[in-house]
């Protein structure tokens, strides 16, 4: 099953270079590519019901582009030699080719743009899955804020090979506008507080490894 392309964000930061031989104009593009799993079930009366939905991480790839023009077509044709989706890379070439306009002019640059893109794939499962809640409870979500809450102000400064994101959200652990991060209790994997209660209101596992916080 091809998985729908349902979300495209898109961030760059430029960089003007040194006017020494050998710069030139640079476009380094870092792909996120994650994936949004939903499971649903048909019943025998044609009914589908929806069972959950969990985030599977992004898979990133980086790769540089040495443009001759500005143009969207252009850069979209050299997008299109590392990505083989044309809709996507028209809008990434529509996109970078402005902000390449805007720096045109200005000395060598280098401009690095992050993607980040969201793929929804749906599983229909036989109708012999037996349909039943996979909510957290409110009780769940109320022991995971009293014994596994931390404050982000906690993480800042820790040493760690890559900066640590929450997987909901896509954000920073230790961004501001979130005052707190929950570890999750068996598998340790740490989200925002609030964005994990939100989805364990919808299903009641780890949205990387699927791990339920509390046994029955």
């Amino acid at each position: 099953m091809n998985p729908d392309l349902v979300k495209v964000e898109l961030v760059t930061e430029p960089y003007t270079l040194p006017p020494s031989v050998g710069f030139l104009n640079t476009i380094r593009i870092h792909m996120h590519d994650g994936e949004i799993i939903e499971e649903l079930v048909e019943d025998q009366n044609g009914m589908v019901t929806h069972l959950g939905s969990y985030l599977v991480p992004s898979n990133v790839s980086c790769f540089e582009l040495i443009p001759r023009y500005f143009t969207p077509h252009h850069i979209s044709q050299l997008l299109h030699l590392h990505i083989g989706e044309t809709q996507l890379c028209q809008i990434l070439g529509q996109a970078i080719a402005l902000d390449c306009a805007l720096l045109h002019g200005r000395g060598r640059f280098l401009l690095s743009v992050h993607v980040k893109l969201t793929r929804q794939v749906r599983f229909m499962l036989p109708p012999s899955v037996t349909v039943t809640s996979r909510t957290a409870s409110d009780y769940v979500i109320g022991r995971l804020a009293d014994e596994q809450r931390v404050k982000t102000i906690d993480l800042e400064g820790k040493e760690e090979e890559e900066p640590r994101s929450c997987s909901i959200c896509m954000d920073d652990l230790s961004e501001s506008s979130h005052e707190y991060v929950i570890e999750m209790p068996k598998c340790l994997h740490m989200f925002h507080q609030d964005c994990i209660c939100e989805w364990l209101k919808l299903q009641n596992s780890c949205p990387l490894c699927r791990q339920v916080p509390y046994d029955d």
